[in-house]
């Protein structure tokens, strides 16, 4: 199973480039130009310390910008994976569909908060960090192949196939570990690539001059970004694929 993901989301990708910018491409030049903008805008000073109620607002601005662009590249992306939907040059969708993406995507975080709280809940009533710890290690074990077994919902709303977090762990059995193994093991590299390429970059430092040296920072992590992010997608892409050819679905058309 490990194996299968890992190839199927591999070649999904990087056998599929110039669809990768197509669905990604408008939406990280945006978010670049928008960095941009703050770098120049505050001299690459922090926003909150000349006013804090600026801050409040940019980061609703960028919080509204994370939410419609994830959920517009993940549909886009699934939709391309499992129905072979290719989109235009240009990609800035965000409709019902999208929507109904962010809701499932809010609703899998607030699971994700639940648990951090039920952690923090523990380390305040027992107040031993060693119970504490051990605690939260057993509670991880269970609740991350959980986490990734019921991000199937995701896949499923994109296709317009919707099914409920009970049916998605139900039809994901044995492939919970497998999709955070995946995930873990395709994105590692890039992050660390990311790291040496800013340690490089910071060691330039003294030859290029400052705006430039954010700006090739800037420009790097968004490739960096753009690889990191469609290759997790794509591991929930194949996963779903993966459980549902191991049942019976209601809609084969959805494969086709």
């Amino acid at each position: 199973m490990l194996k299968r993901l890992l190839g199927d989301s591999v070649s999904l990708v990087f056998g599929n480039l110039e669809t990768v910018f197509k669905v990604c491409g408008s939406w990280f030049v945006l978010q670049f130009a928008l960095m941009m903008l703050i770098r120049l805008a505050t001299g690459g000073a922090d926003p909150q310390s000349g006013n804090p109620g600026a801050m409040v607002l940019l980061s609703v601005v960028m919080l509204m910008f994370a939410l419609a662009s994830s959920a517009s590249i993940g549909v886009a992306w699934h939709r391309f994976g499992l129905l072979g939907e290719t989109p235009g040059l240009i990609h800035l969708r965000v409709g019902g569909l999208e929507l109904k993406f962010i809701l499932k995507s809010l609703l899998l975080a607030l699971i994700f908060v639940c648990v951090w709280l039920i952690i923090g809940f523990v380390q305040v009533a027992i107040g031993v960090p060693v119970v504490t710890g051990v605690f939260a290690i057993l509670l991880l074990i269970f609740a991350i192949p959980t986490f990734m077994r019921l991000s199937l919902i995701l896949p499923a709303t994109a296709v317009e196939h919707p099914i409920s977090l009970g049916e998605a762990y139900s039809i994901s059995e044995g492939l919970g570990w497998r999709m955070f193994l995946a995930s873990l093991i395709l994105s590692l590299p890039f992050v660390l690539a990311g790291i040496l390429f800013q340690y490089l970059l910071q060691g330039m430092a003294g030859s290029l001059p400052i705006i430039l040296l954010q700006f090739k920072l800037m420009l790097l992590n968004v490739l960096l970004q753009i690889i990191v992010t469609v290759l997790g997608i794509s591991v929930l892409t194949a996963g779903y694929r993966m459980a549902t050819e191991a049942h019976s679905s209601p809609d084969p058309s959805v494969f086709q």
